[in-house]
Order: C-alpha cells, then structure tokens, then sequence
C-alpha cells in the first residue's frame, strides 16, 4: 500500500527547488489558497531565501524521489533579514507588478486593512522571543501527515541547531490551527505570545492572529 512505503530525511538538494515551492503554495494558510494575493510573490517571499541562498536551513521529506514536504530554518536572523530585503523582496514585487499585482482586488483590500493591522499590533502585547534565536517552519502534503514525519524533520533540525550552539528556537502557528497548535505543544514548544496576522482580512470580518511558540534547546 502507499501508505507502507518509507518516507526518507535528508537535505535539500537545489533539485528540490520546483517541489518545494508547490508544496510551500498547495498548503498554505491551511491549504486551498485563501489568502494568497500572488501566487508566485507568496511563494518567493515565504522560500526563495532558503532554497536561493545560503539564508537558512532545509530538510526534505522524500518518499520514492517524490517531495512530500519539508522543514525550512535559520539560525542567523540578521542574515536572513538582509536576505529577504535586498535580494529577495524587491525581485518578487517587481515580477509581480509586471503581472498585474496592482489590479488584484485582494492587494487593495489588504491595503484598506493596513492602519487596522498597525493598530492592533501596537496594542498586542510583544512575544518575549529573547533566547530564541533560531526558528522554523513546516510545511508536509497530507499523504505525509500523521506518520511522525513533521517530528522527525524537527528533531534533525535540533540536531542542527545544537551544533550551532543556539539556545532556542521559535515557530510561529496561525491560532485558530489546532492540530499545528497541538503538534508543536507535544515537542515542547510553549506560547510566547501572539501578534496579527498580515493577510485580507475575512470576507467577514474580524482578524486572525498567530501564535509564537518557543522552545530552549
């Protein structure tokens, strides 16, 4: 059966690149693709940094030469920052006003939402994210779930992270997410606070926020 066969961890390969921007699109905010204004800006802000540049730190989960998820990190923030500012950033806006980012109606809603978002994040209270240097995110297909594959990718990269001598590593989950929520409580992360997310708000209204988690190695 499919679900028998062995699912492999190791590191990226810039092979991997295609495979990880589809999953990095396919599942996010969830999954189905609400939220997301520009695809290929999304997907280039959320990785390119990782799998383009020497920003962070990729592990793949491979299942017969098939990608069916990965965790992406960094233990260098600054780094990452100058990354994403500079070379990241303005390629992505650029390619995406050549394919008419300026008439997508989600941008300008977003856009509305803007002096609401600042507002709400001047009033949330800060995560205290002293001692947590590093951090990561997951993204896994659903073939993939519930195979203690989101664990194992993790734990090699607290492997990597110790020998970087980092004291702590942060993950940042959407609060209305319960099983992620549940996932990363299970591995010892703890609430450090939480803050707005920046995304269209809701056809319905209101707003979603995000949960920072945090957990010393």
């Amino acid at each position: 059966m499919d679900d028998d066969r062995p699912i492999q961890i190791r590191p990226y390969h810039p092979r991997d690149r295609e495979a990880l921007r589809a999953i990095c699109l396919s599942t996010a905010y969830g999954g189905g693709g609400e939220g997301v204004i520009e695809p290929r800006l999304f997907v280039d802000l959320m990785i390119r940094a990782y799998t383009d540049f020497p920003a962070g730190s990729i592990w793949v989960a491979e299942r017969e030469e098939r990608v069916v998820g990965y965790l992406a990190g960094a233990f260098d923030e600054r780094g990452l920052l100058r990354v994403q500012v500079w070379r990241v950033v303005p390629a992505a806006v650029a390619r995406s006003l050549v394919r008419g980012l300026l008439w997508r109606r989600e941008l300008w809603r977003l856009l509305g939402d803007l002096p609401g978002f600042l507002a709400e994040s001047r009033k949330a209270e800060a995560p205290d994210e002293e001692g947590y240097p590093g951090h990561l995110h997951i993204n896994l297909l659903p073939e993939s779930r519930g195979r203690a594959v989101g664990v194992r990718l993790v734990e090699r990269f607290f492997e990597e992270a110790r020998r970087h001598q980092i004291p702590g590593v942060r993950a940042v989950v959407y609060e209305t997410n319960q099983p992620a929520r549940r996932f990363f409580e299970r591995l010892g992360f703890r609430p450090l606070g939480r803050r707005p997310a920046f995304k269209p708000p809701p056809e319905e209204g209101g707003r979603e926020w995000k949960i920072v988690y945090g957990k010393g190695l």
